[in-house]
């Protein structure tokens, strides 16, 4: 797994490749061997032996990924915080004698270096980064509630300033090369073809008493008045984006504060510390859950290789997004196609305020972001489709459209060409009926917006091909999507389960006859965590569009259907009125030109309400009180129809669910899902609830046990 070899010229090389693996994992296995190279190096140092050390990688694109997240399930299972910070203090032991050795040592990386794999980087006297666009640097331990471990919140503020490293460590963003060149994370950036090469001149340099470049600070990390304001900006923006929910934000500062202020020994133990009382929270355990979820669902990357060169129909949002992210983020080739040459222009614009945008932040070099636009080719006709793999349609959301557009797709294409819809309502079997290879269409659904949304749902036909599921999953995933699998069913994962949420938050406001339920609802769910309420949901989805998808769940559900008819009827009032959400600037909320909120509920929602229902009302007075208790009426309408969809076999096991309305939903990641989070409850419990409120539940939800056994 770690291989030395000590040359001639005294420069001794700590390689790492772990057999058979696509990427370098600091595992028990590795640090183990670790401890067995520090003690030849060790020797080396002291006869003299060795004068420097460069740590590489042998693996294309990976220098070290980090630590084996599985290994934090079964120490944060055991539930004691003391055995998890002793197993952090074995890692800061190690990397602290990295750092100890007398001599120069350099970190050569070529690829991911992440989480642990930076901590080891930054233990090494000097660190050299490739140009290459596999190259990235982060610590992003915070996105699994927990802070770095080894040694992170010590070293980096220490080598590159307070305010930069704490603007790392508390986004967990990653840096490129160059960025990380900028901030004085890596001291040169080489070419990645001869990185080896320059790494071991570097060492011999250093070795021969050669200086090292160190950026300046800001003055902010220079004074103790300086650190002082930069603890409290700090402090103040976690608070405002975790809202108190995510405890790892918080202890990250104190770890950086702590050790700045008594020591680095000091620090580091403090850090273990700190480490074992996150590990084994609720919170880490539930985003670590979400994370290893994540990595596993559908088949393994290797199962599948994504298409070469992609089709997309229709130029619009959705479709000129999905051909820009396609682009952008996956390098691959796309005809992007519209009958409406001013709709291809908006779609090119989208593309190059994309371009634009990658180069400005520094994801992409310029030229590459160049490349990469240039490889949408847009076109009014089926002109050099035939070449395509997969082909994405987006067009308007109508059955017949999306069965002529197949028609006339399979006659462009050859017999192996996939043709993936991105309905968000209609049903897939459907759509194939017009397909003359019915085994070569599924559902591709992404959300909007397409560069924004990690989602993407992965619609299985009862026809579909198992090759034709696999090699959209590779696609999404090379887009820096997270694919779930489902089953042909109406509304798929996310919009079925958000229905009867949105369903229930319109029934409540009308039994409430009061506008003002609406604000009340919807800081009741931010409350619980929820990104937004199901009103300001309802408004950013566009009133037109829920009301549709609304109307195909009822026509496939008409059993549950009663319950909703009067809230179908508030939103095509709405509809009628002009009250579309957002995009008309006034919905449930009205909202100033960009879209954001003007002020509280819209003045026309009172009228509407009262007309709508007022033959139910029977003259009663507005119960003003019906916000009480919204939050668990909510959620057990989205468990339950979580619960049909598993007895149904739409998806094969709770984590899709969860991942689904956590990555396209919004649910809070700290409460690890819905069906974790409904764990918590019980589910007797939740069935109790909904027989109350005349609901009948899922059977699945009536027998014992838990979703997550």
């Amino acid at each position: 797994m770690i291989e030395l070899t000590i040359g001639r010229d005294g420069i001794a090389e700590v390689r790492f490749d772990a057999p058979g693996e696509k990427v370098n994992l600091l595992n028990e296995e590795a640090l183990a061997r670790l401890d067995e190279v520090l003690g030849r190096l060790e020797t080396g140092c002291r006869d003299r032996s060795i004068r420097a050390v460069v740590v590489t990688s042998a693996k294309k694109g990976v220098f070290l990924a980090g630590a084996d997240v599985k290994a934090f399930v079964a120490v944060a299972r055991a539930g004691d915080p003391a055995a998890a910070a002793a197993k952090a203090r074995d890692g800061q032991a190690l990397f602290s004698r990295l750092a100890g050795l007398p001599v120069p040592t350099l970190a050569a990386v070529n690829g991911a270096c992440l989480g642990g794999g930076l901590e080891l980087a930054l233990a090494c006297t000097a660190r050299v980064a490739g140009d290459g666009l596999d190259v990235s640097l982060g610590l992003p331990e915070v996105r699994l509630g927990l802070i770095p471990g080894w040694g992170g919140t010590q070293r980096l503020p220490r080598l590159i300033g307070l305010s930069r490293a704490l603007d790392l460590i508390l986004t967990g963003r990653s840096l490129t090369a160059r960025k990380a060149f900028q901030l004085g994370v890596v001291d040169a950036i080489v070419p990645i073809e001869g990185i080896d090469h320059a790494a071991r001149r570097e060492a011999a340099r250093l070795a021969a008493g050669g200086k090292l470049r160190r950026p300046a600070w800001a003055w902010l990390d220079r004074t103790p008045v300086g650190h002082a304001i930069v603890y409290s900006l700090a402090k103040r923006r976690a608070m405002q984006q975790s809202r108190g929910r995510y405890p790892a934000p918080l202890a990250a500062i104190d770890a950086v504060r702590y050790g700045l202020k008594h020591g680095i020994e000091a620090g580091l133990r403090n850090e273990a510390d700190q480490v074992g009382r996150l590990l084994v929270s609720d919170v880490s355990k539930n985003l670590v859950a979400i994370f290893l979820a994540s990595r596993g669902s559908g088949p393994s990357p290797s199962a599948a290789r994504p298409p070469r060169r992609l089709g997309v129909l229709g130029a619009g949002t959705m479709g000129g997004g999905i051909a820009a992210v396609a682009a952008m983020s996956a390098a691959i080739p796309v005809r992007l196609k519209d009958v409406d040459a001013q709709a291809l222009a908006r779609g090119v614009a989208q593309l190059r305020a994309l371009a634009k945008d990658a180069s400005r932040k520094g994801r992409l070099p310029r030229h590459e972001a160049a490349r990469r636009e240039a490889l949408v080719a847009p076109a009014t006709d089926w002109s050099g489709f035939s070449r395509c793999d997969l082909v994405i349609e987006a067009v308007v959301e109508d059955l017949e459209v999306k069965r002529v557009v197949l028609r006339e797709m399979e006659a462009a294409t050859g017999p192996e060409t996939i043709f993936a819809t991105n309905t968000s309502s209609l049903s897939v079997a459907a759509i194939a009926t017009a397909a003359q290879r019915p085994g070569r269409v599924l559902g591709l659904h992404f959300f909007n917006p397409v560069e924004k949304m990690p989602l993407v749902e992965v619609v299985r036909g009862p026809a579909t091909d198992q090759d034709a599921v696999e090699a959209v999953i590779a696609l999404s995933r090379r887009m820096g999507k997270t694919p779930v699998v489902v089953n042909d069913t109406p509304g798929f994962i996310v919009n079925r389960i958000l229905m009867p949420y949105l369903a229930g938050a319109i029934e409540a406001l009308g039994r409430s006859g009061d506008a003002r339920t609406v604000v009340r609802i919807d800081r009741a769910m931010v409350g619980f965590g929820m990104p937004m309420g199901p009103f300001a949901l309802l408004d950013r989805i566009g009133i037109d569009v829920a009301a549709k998808v609304a109307g195909v769940l009822e026509a496939a559900f008409p059993a549950r259907a009663g319950r909703s008819q009067d809230g179908s009827r508030l939103l095509q009032a709405m509809i009628r009125s002009g009250l579309l959400g957002v995009k008309s600037g006034r919905g449930f909320y009205r909202y100033t030109g960009a879209g954001e909120k003007a002020g509280k509920t819209s003045p026309e929602l009172a009228r509407l309400l009262f007309e709508t229902y007022r033959p139910l009302a029977g003259g009663r007075a507005a119960d003003t009180g019906v916000a009480e208790g919204s939050v668990d009426v909510l959620l057990d309408a989205m468990v339950n129809e979580a619960a049909l969809l598993l007895e149904e076999h739409a998806v094969d096991r709770p984590e899709v669910i969860d991942m689904a309305m956590i990555f396209g939903a919004g649910f809070p990641p700290f409460r690890g899902g819905l069906l974790r989070h409904a764990d918590t409850i019980g589910r007797s419990a939740i069935a109790t609830r909904l027989r109350a409120r005349g609901i009948a539940p899922a059977a699945l939800l009536t027998r014992d046990g838990r979703f997550y056994e």
